[in-house]
């Protein structure tokens, strides 16, 4: 009977391999992605098309809508729970709209299962894309999956309680799989095996992810290819060698990786892992050689088909180009001669990964892990046997339990090992290379460069193979400087070399201050750091930001006042100096005049090791060209007119200098500080950074007469508690003949200064860029 099925299959494999000559299939492949990449790339362009907007997005936000679909996935916290759902229809009253996917962020937890029908109403929450350079865009994460809102709901309706008994079993098994294995290893160690083994990460320790993020080894915590490979393959040969059938074996592995898929949640780099697995076991079963190259069209294919948008995300682009730099680069300096062995073999398999991804590491993640090849080497031949335990162990403790424990408690030693490393390397020199993100003219050039020496390198080592020396390979002293020419333009071409002029960026930190200066030479600084409304706002903000402008160090931080929205920002920064953003010197006012946030402050720069001075009135800082003068406050001023030295009044103003550009930072400045800051001021200003966020007490008519701004920029959250800018600030700048940007409305604000005139001025707002994805 297996033989006859054997037979059955060959069959008709072979006759469909005979209708399709394999390079027509491959060409077909190739014609099919660029079709859909230009499509693609024209939807996102114009901002319009099937692929960026969704029906949904005809209903104003916040509008209280009715959602009803189908229970595909469940994800649970202590507080909600949040349901994908599939096959949804909304109803706003006046509408029915039908979409694909959705979510729905319900409150408590309910005992919903995978295939229920739900009906949940709230209002609808639109995606935010993200306001400043290099922040995260859940709008862009979500749609690239097709999802285009959500809602929170204080309760959710069962409609119907048709179950997906399978999946839904086998969310319950990863489920109880999962909290078994946190209660015998702990949520630090457990959290970390079961992001690797099930792709839970709810208890996944924060700084441990950190730790693998910033050493280049963040990989082994995502289901990828290599998880699955582990786990189809493995299995595949294990029933090939014990039932002596490659179709037995296929079948089996088949079936095994698709199960283990169905539990873990469908992926980018699952379905690709499974499509040239099955491919490659297809080869197998049929007595066919299999060819990579198809396989791997197929895949990229299949995942474009299925999610349009995926090559935008950087799962895909690391996933397919990992795997292309292993097909392509990987095969033409492979030795069959090698002393090394299997040590040498990983490392030109790292460095082929390495030359290929480098563009898309800078691209998402402004930062090379200069040591990754090297801890890689380590940390990839013991993830195989993590995966082996983690796998043995999670099926020995439903048979026999202490095997199963021991076999866990090894996971455990392997993961203690694995952080002693990361912690090992905060010791090694320059182990992080900032650089911002590089520009789409450097990543072009390197990647022809790239494409050069490789095709170069290919023909000569076939023409060494025909006359049999293959050890003498003229011109490669050429191509290493050719390929080291390639880097060289792809790191010269990013931020943190290319920068001309003067750069000023006031950033979207909701209801706070935030602005941003880097000069012709390089020279950085901040002034003020915080924000009432948004959360963590240095850690995933300011952070983001700078290292996406390729800085690594900041050579000043400002602090005009203790106002937490002006500070807290700066707090993260200052607790994270070895994972974050270094910082050289911290200045903050006339000693006089701390309150006890700013004592504080200071007190957590010095634990840091961070040196802290004080800046007086008449004071300045120069750089190069720009100057940066301290206007206010003055403490000795205040006590004499009022004897009180109270907040927003006694906020430091700085006035910056380069050629005719003169920009005011004023902080909060507004009442008796003001006043002063009118009376001393001998000249006027061409940009103006209004104070309190466009409170009606500060900027008042006399202060604009005298300051005389072209621009006025106005730094505020949207919809804040607050009001701010009040109406009254806002007409009397109108009155003055100022134009008027808010972070609020632009996004990130971006003032570039290639020389010394105003005219030579740029203005950059930064959500006019993202205007695809609104």
């Amino acid at each position: 009977m297996r033989e006859l099925i054997e037979k059955i299959i060959r069959k008709i494999i072979n006759k469909i391999k005979d209708k399709i000559n394999k390079r027509k299939l491959f060409a077909l492949c190739v014609l099919y992605l660029v079709i859909m990449l230009v499509m693609v790339s024209r939807e996102m362009m114009t901002g319009a098309g099937i692929f960026v907007t969704f029906p949904v997005d005809t209903v104003e936000n916040g509008r209280l809508v009715t959602v009803t679909g189908e229970v595909f996935r469940i994800d649970e916290t202590e507080e909600y729970q949040t349901l994908y759902l599939k096959r949804v229809g909304i109803s706003d009253g006046r509408q029915n709209i039908q979409e694909r996917y959705f979510l729905a962020y319900v409150k408590g937890n309910h005992s919903f299962a995978l295939g229920n029908k739900i009906k949940a109403s709230g209002s609808l929450e639109f995606f935010e894309n993200e306001r400043n350079p290099g922040a995260f865009s859940r709008k862009k994460y979500y749609r690239t999956q097709g999802i285009p809102a959500c809602i929170w709901a204080e309760e959710a309706e069962l409609v119907n309680r048709n179950t997906d008994l399978f999946r839904e079993r086998l969310r319950l098994l990863r489920k109880r799989w999962s909290e078994t294995v946190l209660q015998i290893l702990g949520e630090k160690k457990g959290g970390i095996l079961n992001a690797m083994l099930l792709g839970d990460k709810q208890k996944m320790d924060a700084e441990i992810k950190e730790q693998y993020q910033l050493n280049g080894i963040a990989h082994i915590l995502a289901i990828s290819g290599l998880h699955l490979s582990f786990v189809g393959l493995g299995f595949y040969r294990f029933v090939r060698r014990t039932s002596g059938s490659y179709l037995a074996g296929g079948l089996a592995g088949i079936t095994f990786l698709l199960l283990y898929i169905a539990m873990i949640g469908c992926t980018v780099s699952a379905v690709r892992a499974v499509i040239m697995f099955c491919m490659q076991v297809g080869a197998d079963m049929t007595g066919r050689v299999n060819d990579r190259l198809t396989a791997y069209t197929l895949a990229m294919a299949g995942v474009i088909w299925w999610r349009p948008l995926a090559f935008l995300d950087a799962g895909f682009q690391l996933s397919f180009g990992a795997v292309g730099a292993v097909l392509f680069l990987y095969p033409i300096i492979a030795s069959e001669k090698n002393a090394f062995g299997k040590l040498a073999e990983s490392l030109r398999v790292s460095v082929c990964i390495e030359l290929l991804t480098v563009p898309v590491i800078l691209h998402h993640y402004y930062e090379l892990p200069t040591w990754s090849v090297l801890l890689n080497l380590i940390v990839i031949p013991l993830m195989s046997l993590v995966l082996l335990l983690g796998f043995l162990g999670g099926m020995g403790l439903m048979l026999i339990r202490p095997a199963g424990i021991g076999m866990l408690y090894g996971c455990g030693y392997i993961l203690d090992f694995f952080e002693l490393l990361c912690k090992g390397m905060e010791y090694l020199p320059g182990r992080r290379l900032t650089t911002g993100r590089p520009g789409t003219a450097g990543i072009i050039l390197y990647y022809m460069i790239l494409a050069i020496v490789v095709f170069w390198y290919r023909k000569q080592k076939e023409v060494c193979e025909e006359v049999k020396d293959v050890h003498f390979m003229p011109g490669t002293g050429l191509r290493l400087i050719l390929l080291a020419a390639g880097i060289f333009a792809l790191v010269m071409n990013c931020p943190a070399f290319r920068h001309t002029g003067l750069e000023i960026t006031f950033l979207d930190v909701g209801q706070g201050d935030c602005a941003f200066v880097r000069t012709e030479g390089g020279r950085t600084c901040l002034i003020d750091g915080g924000s009432s409304d948004t959360k963590k706002v240095g850690r995933y903000q300011i952070e983001p930001f700078l290292k996406c402008r390729g800085v690594r160090r900041l050579d000043y931080v400002f602090v005009s006042h203790g106002d937490m929205d002006h500070i807290n920002g700066l707090e993260e920064l200052l607790e994270r100096q070895q994972e974050g953003i270094a910082i050289a010197c911290m200045v903050l006012p006339e000693r006089k005049l701390w309150d006890g946030k700013l004592e504080q402050l200071y007190e957590l720069a010095t634990s840091n090791g961070i040196r802290v001075v004080t800046i007086q009135k008449g004071q300045e800082i120069s750089w190069e060209d720009v100057t940066l003068t301290c206007l206010e406050p003055c403490a000795e001023r205040f006590e004499k007119a009022s004897g009180e030295i109270s907040g927003n009044a006694a906020s430091m103003v700085l006035e910056l200098q380069y050629g005719e550009l003169k920009v005011l930072f004023t902080g909060d400045v507004e009442g008796e500080g003001e006043e002063i800051l009118t009376e001393d001021m001998k000249e006027d200003c061409t940009v103006l950074k209004v104070a309190h966020h466009g409170s009606r007490n500060s900027t008042s008519e006399a202060f604009l007469k005298k300051s005389e701004p072209m621009l006025a920029i106005i730094s505020a959250g949207r919809e804040n508690r607050y009001g701010h800018p009040h109406a009254e600030t806002m007409e009397r700048l109108t009155v003055e003949g100022c134009s008027i940007l808010n972070t609020a409305e632009c996004g990130a604000i971006t003032l570039r200064q290639t020389g010394k005139e105003v005219a030579n001025l740029r203005i950059i707002q930064y959500n006019r860029f993202y205007e695809k994805f609104e």
